[in-house]
């Protein structure tokens, strides 16, 4: 994540240099390996001491004095954000943004392991602040239904954060993110349908201390949003992922309007995340892709198999318009692409229906 500031006090511990909480691994493996005597310790042995050493220590003497130094109460800066993951990393985003005393968790995503990282399944957002400050937490609200997001996406995120969240805190998202919130709830017995709240692009609502409002921006999953947030000292931009797609296929564009008005409102601090933000040149719009994977299809001669995320509803419409267009049946292969596909026609975005699909026992009938 990419945090532009204009106010660089707001954040209790300063947005360029935050304390690194240590992160919570979850492991295949119960116990650790043992090192060769006198052997050299390599990088890679190294850099897994110093992951997992803040797992043992995470509320030692020198985690609990970074604790002790945000800021509670009246004392210090009326705006705070503590990054619990996110910031500066691919992955594991999950940000408490307040008024004083009062928090909402923006995002509670999971991180998935390196190459080097053998044994770790996914790796997830330290809940130490969280439940330390779970009565000063008043909502949880999402920004999409990516799994490096969304609070229910995996196993590891749902057994860590919403246990260490009061049980009556809502969860706030769109409608394709909320589906995908209900499935995992359900799976892991934890589903509380009073504490599920619906938002649409555009309208405000309240959480915490905050007025919200959902802006749309364009990603490669349905339903993204940045939010703004308001309250008596400030107003707060958190764009959510986003890339700017001139010509979408479901024909939800970027938001460019809204962004304009806010911009002469006036905002206190902007946080922006965009991957690759950095590199130079412009991502492509998803109807080229569409127009590609079409032209690559017709040409092919008998079975095309074709990757992707299992999040991009956009884009395996494009598969499935090449498949019918060259008269070929389309099959699933993981568990995930059935997943996303079937919040998205309970949302009614799909563009095909589930049931129709072969998956892929079913390949060589």
């Amino acid at each position: 994540m990419v945090c532009l500031s204009v106010l660089p006090s707001l954040c209790p511990c300063g947005l360029s240099g935050r304390p690194r909480l240590p992160k919570s691994i979850v492991r295949c493996s119960l116990g650790s390996s043992s090192s060769v005597p006198g052997a050299q310790e390599s990088e890679v042995s190294r850099r897994k001491s110093r992951r997992t050493e803040g797992v043992r220590k995470s509320m030692e003497d020198p985690v609990q004095r970074k604790l002790e130094q945000f800021y509670e109460g009246l004392d210090g800066p009326p705006l705070r954000v503590l990054p619990i993951g996110g910031l500066g990393e691919i992955g594991m985003n999950c940000m408490l943004v307040g008024n004083y005393d009062r928090y909402i968790l923006i995002d509670a995503g999971v991180m998935f392991p390196d190459y080097d990282e053998f044994g770790v399944q996914k790796i997830v957002p330290d809940t130490t602040f969280i439940k330390r400050w779970s009565h000063k937490i008043e909502a949880v609200v999402i920004t999409h239904g990516h799994e490096d997001h969304i609070v229910s996406a995996s196993y590891c995120s749902v057994k860590q954060v919403i246990p260490a969240l009061d049980s009556h805190t809502p969860i706030f998202a769109s409608s394709f993110t909320m589906e995908l919130i209900k499935k995992r709830l359900k799976e892991f017995g934890i589903f509380v349908l009073s504490r599920l709240r619906l938002f649409t692009i555009r309208k405000k609502f309240l959480a915490g201390p905050f007025e919200v409002e959902p802006i749309r921006v364009t990603h490669s999953i349905p339903d993204c949003c940045g939010l703004v947030l308001r309250c008596s000292d400030g107003t707060i931009l958190h764009t959510g992922d986003w890339k700017i797609d001139e010509s979408p296929l479901d024909g939800k564009i970027f938001d460019r309007e809204t962004l304009e008005d806010l911009s002469k409102e006036g905002v206190t601090l902007m946080m922006s995340d965009s991957t690759n933000v950095l590199s130079p040149g412009r991502s492509v719009s998803e109807a080229v892709v569409a127009d590609a994977l079409l032209r690559h299809i017709s040409a092919a001669k008998g079975r095309v198999i074709a990757t992707q995320f299992a999040s991009n509803i956009h884009r395996l419409g494009s598969v499935k318009a090449a498949a019918d267009l060259t008269g070929r049946k389309l099959v699933f292969v993981g568990m995930s692409l059935r997943t996303y596909l079937d919040a998205a026609f309970k949302d009614g975005k799909a563009p095909m229906d589930p049931s129709t699909l072969r998956i892929g026992d079913e390949w060589n009938r």
